[in-house]
């Protein structure tokens, strides 16, 4: 290493010659802080330490720029793996990373690569983006929504692009596909009349508490099932929604992550569910007493549970609600429609659409308006009036006797019965052919 020692102002420096980049020479001066006589042996040895820290240190960018452009080692014969066997192997190398529940989906969906892909023996090297979408094709066939074909891209996406970055593959076929769309929505719900009869039906079943729970509060399945005492606070009126119940390939999983974070949520304790909490609380205690030892306490927090303590199952309680609606001759609705109910309901009503999002745990207003903002006719009735009385003219009358249009929730909702349509969707496609 060339460092000098040099003598400045009776203080001792050393100085370092090196070549930069280009090639040039330059010099680097060190200040060693020890006096000019006496100290030269000891200043070379502080300027050579110090020089070789500088040294390490212009180096580190290089190190860093050759890293990049020689990449790691990897086994080439990765290349010629199954696609499914890839696609897996991906998973577990993410399995840290994900949530327990997360980690046993990503499992069940190895399983339907491994269905379609290794039926056609395609190796990793193999798949195109022919392949991808007549796979997205075959599954669409068979039912599957649009929603469920994006997460299988949260496996496709991230695996395909690690192929690619490390060599394995000649292109990356995921970039050649076109972006799923998302699935029209098909909002069904129940007015406030079919609401009240609901209401009256599940008076002392089984499933009276999770079906309130949903209708009351338009929770998520998950949500209402992974709901726990205490998360609900009796002295102050609160619930609050920080628990979720998933149960993915018979195996049940219990989760903190909720779906996003605005799902976590704390609304007003309604008088109703809290009287039926009460009992229903009261009821749990009897059940303890009468199964003794053979009560289940793994969930004795959770407000959801059978006779027994144990959990109920999210596809059992759809079961139930449909088994529900034939045996009361209700329109046919999905459970979670209620969650629709609650919401359209609260439109109709002149709660705000903002109000409506925070209550629904939406993580943003564009997803409460997409859904929803159709319904709102009265808020365009008001938008109307507004624009108008500002600009000196006279506000339309909300409702004419000669007027056929629909300008609120309610006379859309009586003609669709009047129609038979279960669907606003559907509904509103029909007005637009008038």
């Amino acid at each position: 290493m060339n460092v000098s020692i040099q003598a400045k102002r009776g203080l001792l420096y050393g100085v370092y010659t090196y070549r930069d980049e280009t090639g040039s020479w330059k010099q680097k001066w060190f200040g060693t802080g020890l006096k000019e006589r006496g100290n030269k042996k000891e200043a070379k040895r502080i300027a050579e330490e110090l020089a070789l820290k500088f040294e390490m240190e212009r180096q580190n960018p290089l190190q860093k720029y050759e890293r990049r452009v020689k990449p790691d080692a990897v086994d080439k014969k990765q290349a010629a793996m199954l696609f499914s066997a890839y696609c897996k192997k991906y998973v577990e190398e993410q399995k840290d990373r994900l949530s327990p529940s997360v980690y046993a989906v990503y499992k069940h969906y190895i399983v339907v690569f491994k269905e379609f892909f290794d039926k056609r023996k395609l190796r990793l090297l193999d798949v195109t983006d022919k392949d991808l979408k007549e796979f997205y094709a075959e599954r669409r066939k068979q039912g599957i929504k649009n929603t469920t074909l994006k997460h299988y891209n949260s496996i496709l996406r991230p695996a395909l692009r690690k192929a690619y970055k490390e060599k394995l593959i000649p292109d990356n076929p995921f970039e050649f596909l076109e972006p799923i769309g998302k699935d029209r929505v098909n909002i069904s719900f129940y007015d406030k009349n079919e609401m009240q009869k609901f209401f009256e039906a599940i008076k002392g079943h089984p499933l009276e508490v999770p079906f309130a729970l949903a209708a009351y509060y338009g929770f998520r399945r998950s949500e209402v099932l992974g709901l726990r005492w205490s998360a609900v606070d009796f002295e102050h009126k609160l619930i609050s929604i920080n628990h979720k119940i998933l149960v993915v390939e018979k195996e049940v999983y219990l989760s903190d992550t909720l779906k996003t974070k605005t799902s976590n949520r704390t609304l007003p304790l309604i008088a109703p569910v809290e009287e039926l909490l009460l009992r229903h609380k009261a009821k749990i205690e009897e059940n303890k007493a009468f199964y003794g030892n053979t009560y289940d306490m793994r969930y004795a927090d959770y407000v959801c549970v059978m006779e027994n303590g144990k959990i109920v199952y999210p596809d059992h309680m759809s079961k139930k609600f449909q088994d529900l609606l034939k045996e009361n001759g209700f329109r046919h609705i999905r459970l979670h429609d209620l969650r629709h109910s609650c919401a359209s309901n609260m439109l109709a009503a002149g709660v705000p659409m903002k109000e409506i999002q925070d209550w629904l745990g939406h993580a943003d207003f564009g997803t409460t308006a997409n859904v929803y903002s159709h319904l709102d006719f009265s808020a365009k009735v008001k938008a109307a009036n507004t624009i108008t009385a500002a600009y000196g003219g006279v506000k339309s009358p909300e409702k004419r006797k000669d007027d056929t249009s629909i300008d609120t929730l309610t006379n859309a909702l009586k003609e669709m019965k009047e129609l038979g349509f279960d669907s606003l969707e559907d509904y509103l496609a029909y007005k637009q052919k008038q």
